[in-house]
């Protein structure tokens, strides 16, 4: 009897070690030159200025890059700063689950227990911003760019209207919520708490909020209509959902270790966001495996696509193109590179 069950517990040892090894050998391997070119090729067939990230050795990403320009000003590069626009969303979610794990809030928490000067916020919970459901709707922008979280706070509470309807839209207001919220759960304001949870520990040393920026910094738009007024205002008044600016290089690395890097949260993700019309939630759209997001401001437009299981990823980071050709891009990446 004893031998049998020596026997039971060495035939399941080995089968966890194949699982195991299958599990590791499913993980995204470096993309070989052939497909770097084909990469290449598309952003070049399609006038596209700016850079794809892929995967690398290990976390690491390789970049392709394609230049329309010889403007130095306007060059898309790696570890050059550019507004990262909704793709904040996953970062301000991130934030907010790493909450909900310490029980220092929940996605039924309601929003009256921090902002109950919001008309209906008691019927409004933390699942709701995140899943874009609050029925809270601001579409205006300031005249001049926003000065400080005090200000871009009272300006979003003042120029917000509930509608009271419970489905589906896709707000900034949900996710400029969620970071005034994270500020007031750590007593910090949302920058610093974004420098020192993911900042410091992945030193990440290119992320600044827009008022630290200068337009050398930052690939400047190739539509001579675009002017850095408009970006200031846009990305001022995105508090939360697209304040920041980051470089692509510091944005992968956000991506594969905070979010690909937490399978229980993508599970989790995952499991709210497919109870919803449309499956979002936290920041990103799901399909299967694949967790995707878009960003765009005026002059701007990026986008990442992963599968959360193998750690393939691909972003691209464009300051020539409009927000339909990224979505066409989009769509053209998941289903010819991503394979979904």
């Amino acid at each position: 009897m004893k031998k049998l069950n020596l026997f039971i517990f060495l035939m399941f040892s080995s089968f966890g070690l194949f699982f195991v090894s299958t599990q590791q050998q499913s993980k995204a391997a470096a993309v070989d030159r052939q497909t770097q070119t084909q990469l290449h090729d598309y952003l070049k067939s399609h006038h596209i200025n700016g850079v794809m990230l892929v995967n690398g050795k290990g976390s690491k990403a390789i970049t392709i890059t394609n230049n329309e320009t010889t403007n130095n000003k306007q060059l898309v590069k790696a570890n050059r700063l550019f507004p990262t626009a909704s793709l904040q969303k996953i970062v301000t979610g991130t934030a907010i689950y790493q909450l909900a794990q310490k029980k220092q809030l929940g996605w039924d928490t309601s929003l009256n227990t921090y902002f109950p000067q919001i008309d209906g916020s008691e019927d409004i919970t933390i699942r709701e911003l995140m899943n874009h459901t609050s029925g809270l709707v601001n579409n205006d922008r300031p005249a001049l760019p926003l000065r400080g979280q005090k200000q871009q706070i009272a300006y979003m509470l003042e120029h917000m209207r509930n509608d009271h309807v419970h489905t589906w839209d896709y707000q900034d207001v949900d996710y400029e919520l969620l970071a005034a919220i994270i500020s007031k759960q750590v007593h910090l304001s949302y920058n610093t708490y974004i420098h020192q949870r993911f900042a410091k520990p992945l030193h990440l040393n290119q992320i600044k909020d827009f008022s630290e920026v200068t337009p050398k910094q930052v690939p400047q738009p190739m539509d001579p209509a675009i002017s850095w007024h408009q970006v200031t205002v846009t990305t001022s008044s995105d508090f939360g959902a697209g304040n920041l600016f980051m470089s692509p290089n510091n944005y992968w690395k956000f991506i594969y270790n905070e979010v690909l890097g937490n399978s229980k949260m993508t599970t989790e993700f995952y499991q709210q966001a497919k109870k919803q019309e449309v499956a979002y939630f936290g920041g990103v759209y799901f399909d299967g495996d694949i967790i995707r997001a878009n960003g765009s401001i005026p002059g701007y437009n990026c986008c990442f696509i992963a599968n959360y299981k193998t750690k393939k990823m691909v972003m691209l980071f464009s300051n020539n193109i409009d927000y339909l050709t990224l979505k066409t891009a989009s769509d053209d990446l998941l289903h010819n590179y991503m394979g979904a």
